[in-house]
């Protein structure tokens, strides 16, 4: 069976995506951890740039557990469904981080034999960035600002996703996940691939 994950940048619907995927087949899902499952260190040191190995290795690891679970249930014949995947702190890397990038990036290569066997990546319009970051109101983010991060990481994404195989960009800009006739067109469009 398959491990599914959902990607794309901050703000987009993943986790949301995959919590309705997950309910409506019945599978199981992992979550990347929202705000108050990342330590307050860790979260000190993204909002002020502090000690990025540290944060990164934190990250890294996190993601490390996460996939290796999935894995763990795909291999017992049960498809899972993942908010999240190697590419993504590859892209996240890659915008926020140049200065350490060598190095964080060997990190990262230490995780891709934890591939996923299918990566759904979602991208959406400016407005649509605006409009979900807005909605989500984390009171840490200055909207501004993040839309323009959301859209420098999702141009990155898409730069990634071209090198590989196995994903399937699909644009949510008019697609509502609470909507049973759009959740089914996201899931007819994994099933294909």
């Amino acid at each position: 069976m398959a491990v599914i994950s959902i990607i794309g940048t901050s703000g987009v619907g993943k986790s949301f995506l995959v919590n309705q995927l997950a309910s409506l087949e019945c599978l199981p899902a992992l979550f990347e951890g929202e705000e108050g499952v990342i330590p307050k260190e860790i979260l000190k040191d993204v909002f002020t740039a502090n000690d990025p190995c540290k944060r990164w290795r934190w990250f890294i690891e996190r993601d490390k557990k996460r996939l290796s679970r999935a894995r763990k249930i795909s291999d017992a014949g049960i498809d899972c469904y993942v908010d999240g995947a190697v590419m993504t702190s590859e892209a996240i890397l890659i915008d926020e981080d140049r200065a350490h990038h060598p190095e964080l990036l060997k990190m990262i290569e230490s995780i891709t034999h934890l591939q996923s066997d299918k990566l759904v990546l979602l991208t959406a319009s400016e407005k649509k960035i605006r409009e979900l970051i807005s909605v989500r109101g984390r009171s840490s983010e200055e909207i501004k600002r993040a839309v323009a991060r959301a859209l420098r990481i999702q141009d990155e994404f898409i730069r990634l996703a071209k090198k590989e195989k196995n994903v399937i960009v699909i644009d949510r800009s008019n697609l509502d996940f609470a909507k049973e006739e759009d959740l089914t067109y996201v899931l007819k469009r994994i099933k294909q691939s």
